[in-house]
């Protein structure tokens, strides 16, 4: 018996660490009941408890709650929406519960950096929410940098300094995510934030002794579970409130700054200034590592820093507390190192026979796994079979085919997945032939197919997206004043460029085997995710 529980977590959607979990347990099967306290814990949403319900209904496992006992459809139709709308009840409820507060002078949400919760308590040792006062270290940081934005620093240069003198952030405080465990610093996006929005320090009119409210609104993604933030119109946004025990900046620093941020506002590009970009081309990375660079020392991204060199982000923003990495390299050496690198270290011939090795003992076993399986299918297709005909013929004598669609669509689905399980044991023998026994050679000579193909202009294109697939990630790590490359490869890519290729027409001064540019991956290839 498995138990999956998620403390302080919402069931407004399915996107929560505990059910992705019970999920994914479903789908590995074993599990013949769900049981849980309501429907309610389960999901809120009726979109969420619904889909939950039909995929445990598919696989055969019996949905439970203390409360409602066994889920039937007539319980997730009428729960489902009752718990539904006393999530958007309450969601209003607190929303004008909000409103009121704000309303009043007080704060309705978190404390932004300068100001902390002020603890009162009323007649009856109630707290008093909604309070705050300035913290005086934060606030003459505010100042600071005001003050220095007005007098023309730059974001960047004025972050650098605070970094510089160890100045805690707005996150300093909180638990980080950085992958090397690095505290979070000021970057010039604390500062300039977004001005549409309100966020960011320079634009916070709090500062100024003005609360806004309900500028902007939030709804999560139904895909993701996520919350997305939307602005709001004029006519839904609260009233701004004055709070002029709350103010940090002078309304002459303030205009200040609105001032120079509007001399060095930069408006859209006019029609005529430059022609539009299709698409693709807008999306497209520039260069061959645009993305996945970093840098071995802090974890930032690599990016350009020049007219042709790329550097370290971490560095060039934050400055040298965070990040002593000022090691550049020319975007043309970088390139042909990480290309040289692709052809020489990637798929050794010592890797490529252990990974053979592992890779046939796993055929093996889901071979042995199949056949052992394979009577058993073909007994459910054929009952399923008998059961769709004899729904056919009831359909046909005048039986009311209502009666009928829920079942059909489950038996159809599950002979779908049938008859794909009956398909894969038929090819397993022709997908292990893939993976030819010399694979490191034949790999290393359509690689330098590849960079012969990227150094032409005609081909480069269609080159430079596939060499992009084979590369997982570059980490530059700066060593003996220069920089050491750690080139990481995507294998299932590199697999795939081996299993099969399309010529298409050469240009002068390209022999045809660098043509061999689109190549047709091997299907059925699991897992995905091994890496070099």
């Amino acid at each position: 018996m498995n138990c999956f529980t998620e403390p302080a977590e919402s069931a407004a959607t399915l996107h929560r660490p505990g059910m992705r979990a019970l999920l994914a347990a479903v789908d590995v099967g074993g599990i013949d009941v769900v049981f849980a306290d309501a429907m309610d814990r389960i999901s809120r949403s009726q979109a969420g408890i619904a889909t939950l319900y039909e995929r445990l209904r598919f696989r055969g496992i019996i949905l439970a709650t203390r409360k409602e006992g066994e889920v039937t459809p007539l319980h997730i139709g009428m729960m489902g929406t009752i718990n539904a709308e006393q999530l958007s009840a309450t969601s209003e409820k607190t929303r004008d519960a909000l409103v009121r507060r704000h309303a009043m002078g007080k704060n309705p949400g978190g404390s932004a950096y300068g100001y902390e919760k002020r603890i009162e308590h009323d007649g009856n040792g109630e707290r008093i929410r909604g309070l705050q006062q300035i913290v005086p270290a934060e606030a003459a940081v505010v100042v600071r940098i005001f003050e220095s934005y007005a007098a023309g620093l730059s974001p960047m240069a004025i972050t650098r300094q605070l970094n510089a003198e160890s100045v805690p952030s707005p996150r300093s405080g909180r638990t980080t995510r950085h992958p090397l465990g690095k505290a979070a610093a000021w970057t010039p996006n604390t500062l300039t934030g977004n001005a549409a929005r309100g966020t960011g320090i320079l634009n916070n009119p709090l500062y100024m002794g003005l609360r806004p409210y309900a500028k902007q609104t939030y709804r999560k993604n139904p895909d993701t579970g996520k919350r997305h933030a939307f602005i709001n119109s004029e006519e839904k946004r609260a009233d701004v409130v004055e709070a002029p025990d709350l103010r940090i900046v002078s309304v002459a620093l303030w205009e200040k700054v609105k001032a120079q941020q509007t001399k060095l506002a930069r408006g859209p590009l006019s029609q005529t200034a430059a022609p539009a970009l299709p698409f693709y081309s807008q999306q497209r990375p520039r260069y061959l590592l645009t993305g996945k660079m970093t840098c071995g020392s802090c974890g930032a991204s690599y990016a350009k820093s020049g007219k042709s060199r790329f550097g370290c982000q971490g560095a060039a923003k934050k400055g040298p507390t965070w990040c002593d990495n000022r090691v550049t390299i020319r975007q043309d050496e970088l390139d042909a190192r990480v290309l040289t690198g692709l052809s020489t270290e990637m798929l050794r011939n010592d890797v490529v026979a252990a990974f053979l090795a592992e890779y046939e003992t796993e055929t093996r076993r889901l071979a042995t796994e199949t056949v052992s399986t394979r009577p058993e299918r073909e007994v459910e297709l054929a009952n399923l079979d008998r059961q769709i005909s004899l729904a056919k013929a009831a359909i046909l004598k005048g039986v009311d085919a209502a009666m009928f669609v829920e079942d059909m669509k489950v038996w159809n689905e599950r002979h779908k997945v049938l008859l794909a399980e009956q398909d894969a044991a038929q090819t397993a023998s022709t997908e292990s032939q893939l993976l030819h026994f010399d694979l490191g050679r034949l790999y290393r000579e359509k690689v330098g197919h590849l960079t012969a193909a990227f150094l032409d202009d005609a081909l480069k294109a269609q080159a430079f997206e596939r060499l992009r697939a084979l590369i997982d990630a570059v980490v530059l790590t700066p060593e003996e004043g220069g920089l050491a490359i750690d080139l990481r490869g995507e294998l299932a890519s590199m697999l795939s460029l081996c299993a099969g290729a399309e010529t298409q027409k050469a240009s002068a001064g390209v022999s045809e085997e660098a043509l061999q540019i689109k190549m047709v991956a091997g299907t059925g290839f699991e897992p995905v995710t091994f890496r070099l």
